[in-house]
């Protein structure tokens, strides 16, 4: 591994010192730290006393340098002499505690003071629940509320907002319900709080009716309530309701407005309504930036990637000038379609305009040229980067976990470490992926333990679900199936299709069976429960059930994502599905197929059992991975012999395309890099970095 440079110490500003700071600023210019506009609604005192005790060695020039020491001697600095609050050095002592790391024990002072009847203003708990979010730590968000209700703020409409906020990204939306039912006075922003929550909490439904009972309220709706119901609408089903929304902001004269635009754009795009996300488009202004990088952020972002890279070429044609949100959606959009060569001109340009250093286009240059699969230049990036953050280190991390490289990972995360660099819950999603794909339990439980213990970063649903696959994965499915009935954050869906698919794999059908209830009555509207189950009945040369599945799937109208393989050939991305005969050179690709079909036959290879058992109609949805066979056998006829072909797939890799495309690498004697929804898989002479852990 190259990490030529060691990074830098991120400036990480604790949000106690930020509101302290800001506070100090504002009291010497006789202002409100929020606006006169909420001074007397928000920053508010939770308890009467005007005065609090400071300790006696708080008198001497050192003070805040003395508060390094436990939080019983950070505590006694509330006995001595009484000085008027915040006029004080009480910011100052709330402060300090950044040096230790102190959020934790921000909290216990804070705890401390109420105890004492310290009075402590509103602005505080929020900037602790803002820490909360940030942390996604459940536990602590739980002590600031039981705190707040101590201290009699419970009823201010503000707090109560970002209770029901912190609540929902912690993953607790029952909490969160409970303190938006005890709110005594509900505005806008306390209603936008709870569509929020359920938008969050994957309750989308839900949302969009919270929404609705707003509305009959007549309310004066404003953006942020748009925003946050649009971001709701993210299935197919609710595509309707983003239309009505759309009325309605049309009625509030809201059309205009940039963010709420931007967010129906995604919408449209989402879900492949391209002409409502251009009508929407045009109606905000042309030459406005922002709007077309909304509308090339849709694209990337929602399975779009060729028309992302088609509108940025069209934005330049116009003499648009991208900016940093430009570049990062048509970066993200090169790495849906491993285009290495048009991420790179766009890096060429990020250049010339003087980006490079721009610290979150650098992490979006890392990632990538990772899931493009050159590694190699993602360390470059990474060297050259003048100032490195928690996201740049775990960038680098997880491109080394989509690799399958597992040790170079955990040097990474050793590495960033050294140089004080504190590892967040991205680096450790990482991490576990990272051990997920190499059947590593006892290291993945180890890591799982340590974020917790090591770096106080409180386990997320995402951590979660990784544990359950690194469970499912290493054959511990009774354990997975007990850690999903015992969740903190009650079921989900992902994570139950996780232990469905390692039944698969396990070739477990009756456990399939109970997996395959549950993923159902979360989602009745994914498709995915009833292929995975229909594949462990084949597997399992249960035909007949099989057959039941399939009809049960077809009943419920449900269809499985189409596949889809891309490939960059002449600075130009083709696009290939399953049994595809639309592109201008099919013959010659499928002629190229069948030629490499019979010598693979030669050297042993055979499509798999359960596929050639099934049915004529039924053997194209079993095949999944043609689409990726056909990109490869584009490349292969379209390039010179010796250039490494690059494909991506916006899902899984087969098994049979796993092992027919092992076989083409040696065969042709090409490198052959296929970057899938999972992982980045090098076929080179017959073999897979993966080492047949796919699955």
């Amino acid at each position: 591994m190259r990490l030529s440079r060691l990074g830098k110490k991120p400036l990480i500003s604790h949000s106690l010192s930020v509101i302290a700071q800001q506070a100090d600023k504002c009291r010497l210019r006789n202002i409100d730290p929020f606006g006169s506009h909420q001074a007397s609604e928000f920053n508010t005192c939770c308890r009467t006393s005007t005065q609090f005790p400071l300790a006696e060695f708080i008198e001497t020039e050192n003070a805040s340098r003395s508060l390094d020491g436990s939080i019983e001697q950070q505590i006694r600095v509330f006995n001595g002499t009484h000085i008027d609050w915040p006029n004080t050095r009480g910011w100052d002592i709330l402060r300090g505690l950044q040096n230790d790391g102190g959020f934790n024990q921000a909290v216990e002072v804070v705890d401390a003071m109420g105890k004492q009847e310290i009075m402590v203003y509103s602005v505080v708990f929020s900037q602790l629940l803002q820490q909360c979010i940030k942390e996604k730590n459940l536990v602590a968000g739980r002590r600031v509320h039981s705190l707040i209700v101590g201290s009699g703020c419970e009823a201010d409409y503000l707090l109560g907002s970002s209770l029901v906020h912190m609540f929902a990204v912690c993953g607790s939306l029952s909490e969160a319900k409970q303190v938006f039912c005890k709110l005594l006075k509900r505005n806008v922003i306390s209603w936008t709080a709870l569509i929020e929550a359920y938008a969050k909490s994957g309750h989308t439904e839900q949302a969009i009716q919270v929404y609705y009972e707003l509305e009959k309220l007549n309310s004066e709706l404003d953006g942020h309530v748009f925003v946050a119901v649009l971001k709701a609408c993210s299935s197919i089903s609710t595509l309707e309701h983003a239309k009505h929304i759309n009325a309605r902001i049309i009625e509030r004269g809201l059309e205009f407005n940039v963010y709420v635009g931007s967010s129906l754009i995604n919408i449209y795009a989402k879900w492949g309504s391209l002409d409502e996300a251009y009508t929407v488009f045009d109606r905000l202004s042309k030459g406005n930036v922002v709007t077309w990088s909304a509308l090339i952020s849709g694209c990337a972002e929602n399975g779009h990637g060729r028309d992302a890279l088609k509108l940025f070429r069209r934005m330049e044609q116009e003499g648009i000038e991208p900016n940093e949100v430009t570049f990062i959606c048509t970066l993200k959009a090169c790495s849906s379609l491993a285009a290495l060569e048009q991420g790179k001109h766009v890096h060429f340009q990020i250049v010339q305009k003087g980006f490079e250093s721009n610290l979150v286009i650098g992490n979006s240059l890392i990632d990538m040229y990772s899931k493009s699969g050159s590694l190699d230049d993602a360390l470059i990036m990474f060297d050259r980067m003048p100032d490195l953050d928690t996201i740049s280190w775990s960038a680098i991390l997880g491109g080394y976990a989509k690799h399958n490289n597992y040790e170079s990972a955990l040097h990474v995360f050793e590495s960033m470490q050294k140089v004080n660099v504190k590892p967040n819950g991205i680096t450790y999603l990482s991490l576990l992926s990272a051990c997920s794909h190499v059947g590593l339990f006892d290291e993945g439980c180890r890591h799982f333990k340590c974020m917790i213990e090591s770096h106080s970063v409180w386990p997320t649903l995402e951590h979660y679900n990784a544990v359950v696959d690194i469970l499912g994965r290493s054959g511990y499915l009774d354990e997975a199936e007990d850690l999903m009935e015992t969740f903190p954050f009650g079921p989900n869906h992902v994570g139950w299709v996780s232990v469905l698919d390692a039944c698969r794999f396990n070739g477990d059908v009756l456990r399939g069976k109970r997996c395959f209830d549950n993923v159902v009555s979360l989602d009745g509207r994914s498709a995915l429960g009833y292929v995975l189950m229909s594949r462990i009945y084949s597997q399992a040369g249960l035909w007949e059930d099989y057959k039941k599945m399939q009809e049960l799937r077809k009943c419920a109208n449900l269809h499985k994502k189409p596949a889809k393989a891309y490939i960059e050939v002449d600075n130009y991305v083709h696009e290939f599905i399953v049994d595809d005969d639309s592109h201008p050179q099919a013959h010659e690709i499928y002629g190229k197929l069948n030629g490499l079909d019979m010598k693979m036959r030669e050297v042993g290879y055979s499509r798999q059992p359960f596929i050639e058992s099934l049915l004529d109609e039924e053997k194209d949805e079993a095949y999944c991975g043609h689409s990726e066979k056909l990109a490869i056998a584009f490349g292969l006829i379209s390039t010179a012999e010796g250039t490494t072909i690059r494909v991506a797939k916006n899902l899984r890799v087969c098994t049979d395309c796993h092992n027919a495309v092992k076989l083409i690498s040696k065969i042709e004697l090409r490198e052959i890099i296929v970057t899938d929804a999972y992982r980045v898989h090098h076929f080179k002479d017959g073999v897979c970095c993966c080492k047949d852990e796919y699955t």
